[in-house]
This record gives structure tokens, sequence and C-alpha cells, in this order.
């Protein structure tokens, strides 16, 4: 046992480093090595409802050395840190950088209104205090102040510009046109953008005679061409389209996309003045390195829990592995298909059900994440299906077979179904110590590096306030009903696998088959959408099948989906197989996915 202890703590002591390192090399990227300020500041708008941004201050901005100011403004599924790459490469270059967290978003309080940023020219998920905030900056050159916006932060640009006509340059970024009247316009355009009316009020790719939009936006009668300028920055009637070889989520990550973007604002606001080459970016290595602090605390879960569980205390824990019933192989392809298959036909469907029409906010009104609640339609429909074809399935199996719970590892009896609440008690005792473990190990690096443990998206990050933690509770129970029968009934029950020839081998093994149980038929669906247009350039293969409702929103987050399970479920099969019951891989599995949704996703009102 002390061997073993040591080893856990070892491996610990090693991926506790290797996280300190990681923050610490993001933080001094993202300071440019000490010459950037960074810092949060909080900004109350008119409501009284505070507004959180990221402020990135070069040493040279002082109130007799004013430096121009860019506000850029996040999409809709996410927050003040996503836009990163201008963030860093802007404020290395001398421009402050205020990066705010739109209404109901990230740290920011309140809730986003979809029909305003859609429908209300005024609207502006009060980013309009937070140019107000730049402008007073004693630091800040008022006269010099630029915005961008990605997706729905490109809709807050645009309005911003249109409110206030001392914004002296705009980058919008799969966003709308605009209009002449706006100052300094470059608009950035993903050749793959998944949103239909965004592209409508843009370029038809290749297709320049129906580009009249975009021709009306730059005040021009002919044609507009990629990657020209037009007009004058001196007027503010410059004008520049750029076409990014991406779809819409992936376009800030682009290094085409931040070098027009800090080119743009060095002319509109600088004057084209002398700075590092745009196109040497290290924005990138911040990303990099944030994902190892990701992937490494999420890995630390596997010494931490060896540890706890070599305590006398928790050793009840781990039990013996059942090995009585394993599903024959035709029979584990058939049910891992016919699961693969539910799981990707109910996708679609629930997700855009579940969220965009506000179905499940208007019966559960305290369900408030929009994009969450589609993501919870989807769970508990296929909880439902999952437990129903269980349900007839063993009672099938009982009879013939005379499978168990205990060979579903639920029971703790061999022959009957019994419970041992004591264990399953302190199975979850375990579980909320390891979730308040890395928990608190993630604040640690908030407090200490000013680093989240994330690679773009908002993923483990602590909660700002105690209604958010509320709904990671409300959120928590569909997604551990999910893990605990779809995921463990039906994964290490039902199509129970066989031992390979070393703990090892079994591990990757079953991990490899439990990735298509759970995965492929949202594969599938991620293919459905994207191949036709990859491959063929023939546009959103759900728009080409007459299915435009399906398209956009949903196909785009199975991006972050499907990578994000396929390492939830290697710790799925790893706490299984360490513990011979389904309990413990559920909660955990459950709660960092719902951390993960939690903590940064839009709330809605």
């Amino acid at each position: 046992m002390v061997k073993k202890q040591g080893n856990s703590v070892r491996w610990l002591v090693i991926g506790l480093a290797v996280i300190a390192l990681s923050a610490g090399m993001a933080r001094l990227i993202e300071t440019d090595f000490g010459k950037v300020d960074v810092s949060t500041v909080r900004i109350s708008d008119p409501n009284g409802v505070i507004i959180v941004s990221k402020l990135y201050r070069p040493h040279a901005a002082s109130p007799a050395a004013k430096l121009p100011a860019v506000i850029s403004v996040h999409g809709y599924q996410n927050d003040k840190l996503t836009n990163d790459s201008f963030s860093i490469e802007l404020s290395r270059r001398g421009f402050v950088v205020l990066s705010p967290d739109v209404i109901g978003h990230g740290d920011s309080g309140s809730g986003i209104s979809v029909g305003g940023v859609l429908g209300d020219p005024k609207y502006t998920g009060s980013v309009q205090s937070v140019f107000e905030y730049t402008k007073a900056l004693p630091y800040v050159d008022a006269a010099n102040i630029g915005v961008m916006g990605h997706s729905m932060g490109a809709i807050i640009a645009e309005r911003l510009g249109t409110l206030n006509p001392d914004v002296k340059a705009l980058n919008i970024q799969c966003g709308f046109a605009g209009s002449p009247a706006l100052r300094n316009v470059l608009l950035t355009q993903a050749r793959y953008d998944e949103f239909s009316f965004f592209r409508e009020g843009q370029f038809t790719v290749d297709k320049l005679p129906s580009n009249k939009a975009r021709m009306d936006a730059f005040g021009l009668t002919s044609p507009v061409e990629w990657d020209k300028t037009y007009g004058s920055f001196a007027d503010g009637t410059a004008r520049r389209a750029t076409l990014i070889q991406m779809e819409h989520h992936l376009l800030p990550l682009q290094k085409k996309s931040v070098s027009e973007g800090v080119s743009w604002m060095n002319q509109a606001l600088r004057g084209g003045a002398s700075m590092t080459d745009p196109n040497s970016q290290v924005f990138m290595w911040k990303e990099l390195f944030g994902l190892v602090t990701l992937i490494v605390a999420l890995a630390l879960l596997i010494p931490l829990t060896n540890l706890l569980l070599s305590f006398s205390f928790f050793a009840p824990v781990a039990q013996p592995l059942p090995n009585r019933y394993v599903a024959s192989k035709g029979k584990w392809w058939l049910f891992a298909s016919i699961n693969a298959a539910i799981g990707g036909i109910t996708y679609p469907i629930m997700t855009q059900f579940g969220a965009l029409s506000d179905k499940v906010q208007a019966i559960l009104p305290w369900f408030k994440f929009q994009v969450g609640n589609g993501v919870f339609l989807w769970l508990v429909v296929n909880v439902i299906i999952g437990g129903v074809m269980f349900i007839f399935w063993y009672r099938g199996a009982h009879k013939a077979q005379g499978v168990t719970l205990y060979d579903m590892g639920a029971s703790f009896d061999k022959t009957k179904t019994v419970l041992d609440w004591a264990i399953i008690g302190k199975t979850f005792l375990l579980g909320a110590i390891l979730f308040a473990t890395i928990y608190a190990l993630e604040g640690i690096s908030e407090w200490a590096f000013g680093q989240e443990f994330r690679f773009v998206w908002p993923y483990m990050r602590q909660f700002p306030n105690a209604a958010r933690f509320g709904m990671f509770i409300l959120y928590l129970i569909p997604a551990f009903a999910f893990f605990l029968i779809n995921g463990g009934f039906f994964l290490f029950g039902q199509i129970r696998q066989k031992e390979a020839s070393t703990p090892a081998k079994t591990q990757w093994l079953w991990w490899a088959k439990v990735l298509f149980a759970m995965l492929a038929g949202l594969l599938v669906v991620w293919m459905i959408q994207y191949v036709p247009w990859y491959v063929f350039n023939a546009g959103p293969g759900f728009e080409l099948l007459g299915l435009p409702q399906f398209s956009a929103m949903w196909p785009l987050m199975l991006q972050v989906y499907i990578p994000e399970f396929a390492v939830l479920l290697f710790l799925h099969v790893w706490f299984y197989r360490r513990t011979g019951r389904i309990y413990l891989g559920a909660l955990m599995v459950a709660s960092m996915m719902i951390w993960f949704l939690a903590a940064g996703t839009v709330v809605g009102i």
C-alpha cells in the first residue's frame, strides 16, 4: 500500500508541476513577457449589471502617452477569453484592449436577449458601457478607438459603430455587411459559415455578382473583390473584405484572421505605424499551454483517486469487477450500433428543439442555459429511450442467462439486488472530494496566474456566482442519469466487453469501442453537415437535405462536444474498471461535463 501511495503522490506532484509551468508560460505569453499588464475590471451598466472585462494595458500607455484602444467582443456561446488571439496580438503591438463578457456570459451578470441581439438596433448586451469606460481611461486616446467582434460580437460591434460615430474602425467577423455610414470597416468572412443569415448578408463565395449587400455597404456599384482595400482611412471610408478558409466557430484562431484584424486597426487607429509583423503571432502557444493544463487536470483524477482509495475509509468503494457476463461479439456490435444511431438521430432534433425554440426554459424557467437546454433535452430523451430498452433487454437476459444487476455493475450481491448504501455514500463523498480538489486547483491557477484550464472555449473555470453553481446542480441531475444508464448499465452491463491480455490493453480497447458506441452517431451528424461542404464545396449538408433547422449551431457544437466526450469517456472506462461499479464514473464524468457547460455557457432571460 505504501508503494502505491508513493506512486500516486509522485504522479500528483509531477502533474501539479506541469500545470504550474504551463499556466505560468500562458501568463507570460498573455502579458508579452511582462510588457503588458493584464487585469480584470468590473464595469456597471445603467441597470446596475456588472460587466466583467479583461483589460490589456501595454506598459507604454500613460496619460502623457495615450494609446489607441480596441474593444474585442466574443460570440454567442463564448466568453471574454475566446478572442484572446486578437487581444494578445493587439496589446503586444501597442494597443489597449478590453475584452468584455457580454451580459449573460462568463463572469458578467444578468442574461442575454437573443431577440435583442438580432432585432433591437440599440441593444449591445451592455457593451456600450464598456465603450464609455474605455473612452474615459486616462491612458487611452479617445479619438482612436476601434471595435471588433465575432458572430454575435460582430452584430454588437456593428451596432456600437452605428450608435457611436466616434468609433473609428470596425472589424466585423462573421457578421452582417454593415452600412456606408460606418467608419473604416474590415469584414472578415468564413468560407464555411454555418449560419445562413450571416451568409445571406455577405458575399456568396466565388459568385461576385451576387454580393449586392456588400456592394451597398461599401458604397460601390461594382462587385467587391476579396482582400482589396477600398476608400480612405482619413475620411473613414476605408473598406475591405477578407476570406478565411475556415468555418464559423474557428475563425478567430486563424492566422489570416488575426493578421488582417491587427493590420486594419493599425492602419485606422495609428496611421499604419511601424509594428511587429502581424503574421508573427504567439497567441496559439497560450492556447496550447491552456490545453495542457486542462488535460493534465483531468489526468490527475487518476492518481488522486488511487491515493484516496488506498485509505481504509474509501477502500470499500473499489469492488471486484463483475466477470460472469460478457456480451457476444455479434450482440455487442448490434447493440452498440443501435445506441450510436439513437444518439445521432436524437441529437439534432432534441438540441434545436430544446434550445433555439426555448421550449425547456418555457416549461422549466429555472433552467436558463439556452445552449445547455438543448443538451438537457437530448440527455433526458436518451435516458428515457436507453432506460426502456435496457429494461426490456434485462428482463429477457435475466430469465435466459441468469444475468443480475451485480453483472451490470450496480448491485453488491452476485445473486440478488443489494444496494450497499454505506459504500454508495462513500462513493459520492469520494466524488465530491475529487471534484472539489480539481475545482480548487483551477481556482488557484486563476488566482496565481490568471489562467483558466481551457483551450479557447470555456471549460474549467470558477463559477462567478451562486446562481451558476445552482444551475450546475440542476443540470447535473440529467447528466448523471445519462452516464448511469446509457453510460453505465448499457456500456458496462448490457454490452460488457471481455478482458484483454493486460489491464492497460483492456483500458485502451474498451475505450476505443466505447467511443464507437457513444460517439459514432454524433460523428455521422457532423459528417452530414460538413463533408459536402469541405470536400465538394456544395454547402452545409443539412441545408442541402432541406433540413436547415438542423444546421448552424448544433453541428458546430459537435466540434467541441465530440473531443470533450472522447476524453471524458476514457475516464469513465477507467473509473468503472477501478471501482467495479458504475456509480463513481457516472458521477465524475457528469460533473466534469456539466462544469464545462455551466461555468461559462450563455444564460438567457
